[in-house]
Order: C-alpha cells, then structure tokens, then sequence
C-alpha cells in the first residue's frame, strides 16, 4: 500500500527542484534595475523593534493619549460628584438596601439586593409569620379544649 508523503523514501535521492519550462506565451517579469523595489538600508546602530513612530509623532501620540486619559478622569469625578450612595434598611424584607442615587433627580442607579429580592424576601416573611400565627391559634384552641 503506497502513503503518501512529503519525505523522501529512504534511500532514494533527491534532485531538487525541476527545472521550469519556458512558454512562449510567458511574459517577462523582470523590471529594470531603474524600476526595482529594494529593501532600504538599515542602521545597525540606531536599530530597534519599537513599532512606535520615531520623533515628533510618539511625542504628539503621548500628549494624546494623556489628555484622553485626563478628560474620562474630570468626566468619571463629574459623575461621582452627581452621585450619593445610601444605606438604608428595608422593614418588610429585614434586610439592609444599599444604593446609587442620582442627587439632582432622585432616581436609583444601582440597587443591591434588588426590588424583586426585596419583594420576594418581604413576601416569605409574611407567610412566615401567619404560619406562626395560624399555629398560635390552633394551640391556643387545643389549650382551650
């Protein structure tokens, strides 16, 4: 059974690569020396892989980059300065409710736990407590008999 593959068996010899075959059709792909595009000579001093852009353009990208990072710093403190946070703690549910309250608006931003936590909380507390009550009451009729 043949398998191919790219080596060669052993003890056979290799020739290489064959030679191309001209065509009469073939066009000549070789430019003048004039035309060529070469590799530009490099500094074996001054050589490095920074990809940066030498000079002035890494200065100017830097100078960029820092008022970008100053200008969302002034724009996360506007935001903190609109912002409160509360503690508060919610009766029905029995749990403390922290949250992120917009101080010009009065909305929540952020909420833990959330409403629906709360509500749920509240409601099994509730049935919690008629649940005590309801066997208050049987006992108290057992008692009474």
């Amino acid at each position: 059974m043949d398998i191919p593959s790219s080596r060669p068996a052993v003890g056979t010899i290799s020739t290489g690569r064959p030679d191309t075959v001209q065509y009469r059709e073939a066009v000549r792909t070789e430019l003048p020396r004039a035309q060529r595009v070469t590799q530009p000579p490099s500094n074996a001093a001054g050589t490095s892989v920074d990809d940066r852009r030498p000079g002035d353009f890494a200065a100017r990208d830097e100078r960029i980059l820092a008022d970008r990072r100053a200008r969302v710093e002034r724009i996360a403190d506007t935001i903190r300065e609109s912002l409160q946070r509360r503690i508060e703690k919610d009766d029905a549910a029995g749990l403390l409710v922290y949250r992120t309250v917009d101080k010009e608006t009065g909305e929540v931003v952020r909420q833990f736990p959330e409403e629906m936590v709360l509500k749920l909380r509240a409601y099994a507390r509730e049935m919690a407590r008629k649940e005590e009550s309801e066997a208050a009451d049987t006992q108290r009729v057992e008692r009474v008999a």
